[in-house]
């Protein structure tokens, strides 16, 4: 019977382990991606709207120059180590990627969108934050709010790949969301059931 209690705790223990990561990855994995090509016109800008990320791009260079913009839309914080300013929540994680030679990058203005959900437990008025890796930090950003349009628009200077998120004072604490809800219940369900499958099957034999 010990060695019946030992399976059982050690394929229980496996699997909420195997849970538990997959709940984190899922949580820092990018849920949308996209990527526009980019070819500066003859003025020295480039304009591109992708509504599948829900990213606007005025793209500031070098005309004629060409490369490529990266959108990634993580469901999480990727750099969930990092340090935040106190007193502020960040949400909706965005990494934009250029894929370009610096020397024909001027600049580029990025307009993102946001649902309510996006901030949910953020109060206004929003800022967009950038993540510093030498830092190790997220700092504030100059941003326009066009809370109407539910947009947030911020300038780059530099094609360091930023990692973006809009953030504002915390409204309240972060609950766990339902669909996490959902997923653990599932998940214990599924457990108990195997749990007592095998300590029947282990009986019986």
């Amino acid at each position: 019977m010990n060695r019946t209690k030992f399976g059982v705790f050690s394929i229980i223990a496996l699997l909420l382990i195997s849970m538990s990561i997959s709940l984190v990855a899922a949580q820092t994995a990018y849920t949308t991606q996209k990527t526009t090509d980019v070819t500066v016109g003859s003025d020295g800008t480039f304009t591109a709207t992708e509504s599948d990320v829900g990213v606007s791009y005025v793209i500031e260079g070098v005309p004629g120059a060409t490369g490529s913009v990266t959108a990634s839309v993580y469901s999480g914080n990727p750099q969930a180590s990092a340090i935040i300013p106190s007193g502020i929540s960040l949400s909706h994680f965005i990494v934009i990627t250029f894929d370009m030679s610096a020397s024909d990058f001027t600049q580029a203005t990025i307009t993102i969108s946001y649902s309510d959900g996006d901030v949910v437990n953020i109060g206004q008025p929003y800022t967009v934050y950038k993540y510093v890796a030498d830092s190790d930090n997220y700092i504030s950003l100059p941003t326009t709010v066009d809370a109407a349009a539910k947009t947030v628009t911020v300038t780059l200077t530099s094609i360091d790949d930023p990692l973006l998120a809009i953030g504002g004072a915390t409204a309240q604490p972060s609950p766990t969301s339902t669909t996490t809800w959902i997923i653990l219940a599932i998940a214990t369900v599924v457990i108990i059931l195997l749990a007592v499958f095998l300590v029947l099957r282990w009986r019986r034999q």
